[in-house]
């Protein structure tokens, strides 16, 4: 990759796969949910990142299009389609997790909610991709690391995604998962 916008293609594509996946296994329960962790203020930060603020323009959004109050949010949740905050993806409820059959499944879900969280990760000194706020500053971010934790992400989602189909995690597929759930508290 020669620069930040060669990541915006991949990165959206590993994103809206995430998304999507998290809508298939918990919008049953994040659907009867009344105590929404989303907030305008979360929204925020796609909004302040240099980085979000590319992914939204891709998908022809400007800043001030995000309501003051609701933030991206609308009936059905958020209505970005990428370009969210990674602690969107990140936060599970205690009814969530308890929702889910056995610890292993608990692990794989944090992990597909850690994925953009690791791809973003130190791509700027200490700076996780998201914090970087000036567009110029894009232009010195660590473009090798942040490919490398976007194949890893993208490996670990097609593992999390198989593993959501038939149960089975392999011996090769806990190693795939394991450069991810290092982040994990």
């Amino acid at each position: 990759m020669n620069s930040i916008d060669d990541l915006l293609q991949p990165y959206s594509e590993l994103e809206t796969a995430i998304r999507g996946l998290m809508a298939k296994l918990f919008s049953d329960t994040c659907g009867m949910c009344t105590a929404c962790c989303c907030r305008a203020d979360i929204c925020e930060e796609a909004t302040d990142s240099a980085f979000l603020l590319k992914l939204l323009e891709r998908q022809g959004l400007k800043a001030d299009a995000m309501d003051e109050r609701f933030g991206w949010l609308d009936l059905h949740g958020c209505s970005l389609e990428y370009g969210r905050p990674p602690i969107c993806y990140e936060f599970f409820c205690d009814e969530l997790l308890a929702r889910l059959p056995d610890e292993e499944s608990r692990v794989s879900a944090r992990v597909l909610g850690k994925l953009l969280d690791h791809v973003g990760q130190k791509a700027l000194g200490g700076w996780h991709l998201v914090e970087v706020m000036e567009a110029e500053d894009l232009a010195k971010v660590d473009l090798g690391g942040v490919s490398r934790r976007l194949e890893e992400a993208m490996a670990a989602y097609e593992v999390i995604e198989h593993y959501a189909q038939s149960g089975r995690l392999s011996k090769a597929d806990h190693e795939i998962l394991d450069a991810i759930k290092l982040d994990i508290p």
